[in-house]
């Protein structure tokens, strides 16, 4: 409305208004979307402030950079983010309560000697070995987390060759050692940025925000299971703690 100044960021307004074009239809999935100097012009911005916007609309899957040929509304996007809250649920049953598909990539797998907490947490001995197993968590083909789970070697020796892919690493711990996460002893959450091994793991740029969680988990008995260390797209994934 003439005369009224608005409070919102230029570079949100831009995201938001193409988000809101993607979800009407009116940029359909495999559409090119208009390029930074069109944007630039038409909102009267530098390239700089379209291109945060873009940026951002990357990295939460509204959109895909393709080198050479411009920006393009990405095939797959969530509806609505994936939410965790102090419950313990796999991610797979985060997957569920939104409609979503649950996906899962194996990236690699070893065995690493155990870190004095570590040790601590599992009550091993000196010199334990520790099965790592980490994983590209994705909901409808979109990737959600670089995620890291540590057991026990001598618990779970078979999960260093069981089948991983697309499936709930949850089931596959119960299916071994006969006891599942259910409950947490440790949870930190703190604020980061993707490396750029995670940045091409992931499909978003070097430096973009994501959640670092070190969740500890015990069964119902209180007995330790296993250890994630979990790395999520910010714009993709949230934590409610209340």
């Amino acid at each position: 409305m003439a005369g009224m100044v608005s409070t919102t960021p230029l570079y949100q307004r831009i995201y938001d208004d193409l988000k809101a074009a993607i979800k009407s239809g009116s940029y359909q999935q495999g559409d090119r979307i208009p390029s930074e100097a069109e944007l630039s012009q038409k909102y009267s911005v530098s390239r700089i402030t379209v291109r945060r916007a873009i940026e951002d609309l990357c990295s939460d899957g509204y959109l895909m950079k393709m080198q050479g040929r411009g920006t393009f509304v990405g095939t797959r996007h969530l509806s609505s983010r994936l939410a965790q809250t102090r419950d313990t649920r796999s991610f797979t049953e985060l997957c569920a309560e939104i409609g979503a598909q649950p996906g899962s990539h194996v990236v690699d797998r070893q065995i690493v000697p155990a870190r004095p907490d570590e040790v601590k947490f599992f009550g091993l001995g000196k010199g334990a070995l520790l099965l790592f197993v980490r994983r590209v968590r994705m909901a409808d083909g979109l990737p959600i987390g670089d995620e890291r789970v540590l057991i026990p070697y001598d618990w779970a020796a078979d999960l260093l060759t069981a089948p991983l892919e697309n499936r709930s690493i949850f089931d596959a711990i119960e299916g071994l050692i006969g006891r599942r996460p259910h409950s947490t002893s440790v949870w930190t959450v703190n604020a980061g940025r993707a490396s750029t091994e995670q940045a091409a793991l992931l499909g978003i740029s070097a430096g973009d925000p994501m959640l670092n969680s070190e969740t500890y988990y015990v069964d119902k008995d209180g007995r330790p299971v296993c250890i994630s260390r979990d790395y999520f797209v910010g714009g993709r994934y949230e934590l409610d703690l209340a």
